[in-house]
């Protein structure tokens, strides 16, 4: 069936998204005027934003990996890995480390498509940044060993020491020293996880997939249920 493309290009208008245009298409069948279609975006621009926010998307592959733990026995073990790891790089380790991924995630709406009055499907494309000329091995190795060289530099610069003259100067039983030492080590490297990935991303190589989701109207407002992720 011919559709009417009312909209070519509509300008996201939530800093979450990237500042890309979308296309909006409408079955001939529905009527709708530019002041409500303005509207039906802004609310469908928003589902997908809570939808795709950093708790949804990193909540829904923590129940991923918790299907993949389904024993009792393999998910004490995580558990006591992630207390003991928290314990000493800090509690807020990883929710630190999830807010610098989150930040590089590219979430773009390509298309809304209006099949009638109360349903729409929303074509997204997820992107996150990939450098695709290092992902030899040969690569891996060498950006591996200069990384480690920065970390190493910029533990210096903070303590005074590089890492194994520090960990030299410390008692493995100074469980207070070896948390500093664990603490300033991930905060270095969260920090590098930062740099490199804006370095990637500058170079504009993203690496993703795209998703159709449906909306659906429910009580006069558009809502996304049970989108499925492709996780």
């Amino acid at each position: 069936m011919k559709k009417i493309i009312l909209s070519l290009f509509v300008l996201l208008s939530l800093s979450n998204f990237t500042q890309e245009k979308y296309q909006v298409e409408v079955e001939p069948a529905v009527k709708l005027n530019q002041s409500i279609l303005l509207d039906y975006n802004s609310q469908i621009e928003k589902e997908v934003s809570r939808i795709y926010s950093k708790e949804e998307m990193f909540g829904m592959m923590n129940k991923m990996m918790n299907g993949f733990s389904a024993t009792s026995d393999i998910k004490n073990d995580k558990n006591q890995m992630k207390e003991l790891m928290e314990s000493f790089f800090g509690e807020d380790y990883f929710s630190k480390m999830l807010d610098t991924m989150y930040k590089y995630y590219k979430i773009d709406i390509e298309k809304i498509d209006y099949i009638n009055e109360n349903k729409a499907y929303v074509k997204v494309k997820l992107g996150f940044p990939v450098n695709t000329d290092e992902m030899s091995i040969d690569k891996i190795f060498e950006r591996s060993g200069e990384m480690m060289d920065k970390m190493d530099k910029a533990f210096k610069k903070k303590t005074g020491k590089t890492m194994e003259e520090y960990s030299k100067s410390i008692s493995e039983n100074d469980e207070k020293a070896m948390k500093k030492y664990f603490k300033i080590a991930s905060e270095i490297q969260i920090e590098m996880m930062d740099q490199e990935l804006e370095r990637i991303t500058k170079n504009g190589k993203y690496v993703g997939r795209k998703e159709i989701l449906e909306a659906n109207k429910k009580n006069g407002k558009w809502v996304i249920e049970n989108p499925n992720f492709g996780y």
